[in-house]
């Protein structure tokens, strides 16, 4: 059975961001849409707030032109300081690094570090490798974020060896993770350590799990789901009802599909040879394939190709069967 991803697997192409949300129904429209855009500003919220409250000693914003003069005001009321570290070009739904462009691009913006201190803030952009001095120091930021070092040790690892979207390896390293066909584990997670509806923003944490039942990542989410909860009561639900969903997470060359009961995300991630899958769902909750058809699982792939070779064959005056 196949089941390690390794960069013999991977295709050396580079999908531009994107992201793309489906609902599967009229009806999980009606119902869900309210949630989701209640849900999903709450991240952002609880991130600023995590730094302001002294929970965390760093986080990151972009400024861009049009909320530059109302984010500079909250700083300064706020009694925080924010220091600029590269300008990125601006992009389209969800991407896994900064696109570098140069300074005065009118379609960028200008990535940062936020902290209740300059000290903090300088020891941020110099792990950054600010204006390229040094290797980026990934543990000290790490530190700075609230990070698990088993989590900043696993993002490292995975990333220097080209796995910037490591969902798969994150649910591999999970203690009950199970094998269930070539390239496709089932695993049971916390929300806390769910990372795979990220790409539309909803996320109880920042950092990417060293695997699903990670226990540091657990504890450092609850203190973020504290901060949410003290931001919008109702907002912080909504957020846990859609992260406890199950999800299939699979992706293939550069193209994730992460499938939900009531939507389906479209988005970048990993070039892949073949198709890699991860069934998630969390405790005593619900297994994908008991609330959910499977993207595929009602196409009989084998017939398909069946019938395309008798139609090729049939327009090229080849008897059936040769």
């Amino acid at each position: 059975m196949m089941n390690k991803l390794n960069q013999d697997g991977l295709l050396q192409i580079d999908v531009n961001p994107f992201t793309r949300l489906v609902w599967n129904s009229t009806e999980a429209r009606e119902k869900y849409e309210v949630m989701l855009n209640r849900a999903l500003p709450l991240h952002d919220k609880a991130e600023y707030e995590m730094v302001r409250r002294g929970l965390r000693k760093c986080g990151t914003i972009h400024f861009s032109p049009h909320t530059f003069h109302s984010l500079i005001e909250r700083f300064h009321k706020d009694n925080m300081v924010w220091l600029p570290i590269q300008w990125t070009r601006n992009y389209g739904g969800f991407s896994h690094r900064h696109i570098p462009t140069v300074v005065g691009d009118s379609n960028s913006s200008a990535y940062g570090v936020m902290a209740r201190n300059l000290e903090d803030a300088e020891a941020f952009r110099r792990a950054s490798s600010y204006m390229a001095r040094g290797q980026t120091d990934h543990k000290e930021l790490g530190d700075l974020l609230l990070f698990p070092d088993c989590c900043s040790t696993f993002f490292v690892e995975k990333w220097g060896d080209g796995y910037y979207d490591p969902v798969w390896h994150s649910a591999e390293e999970t203690k009950n993770s199970k094998m269930v066909a070539d390239r496709v584990i089932e695993v049971e997670g916390h929300i806390h350590t769910n990372q795979m509806l990220r790409y539309m923003g909803l996320r109880t944490t920042t950092h990417f799990p060293c695997s699903l039942d990670c226990e540091e990542s657990i504890r450092i989410g609850d203190i973020w789901l504290d901060v949410m909860n003290s931001i919008d009561q109702t907002g912080t639900d909504y957020l846990i009802e859609l992260l406890s969903m199950p999800i299939v997470w699979s992706c293939l060359h550069g193209v994730a599909i992460v499938e939900t009961p009531i939507f389906t995300i479209i988005t970048n991630s990993l070039p892949t040879k073949e198709r890699w899958t991860v069934l998630f769902n969390v405790p005593g909750g619900d297994k994908p394939a008991e609330k959910m058809i499977l993207l595929g699982a009602d196409v009989d792939l084998p017939a398909i190709a069946k019938d395309t070779r008798k139609h090729l064959e049939a327009m090229r005056g080849v008897p059936h069967g040769n």
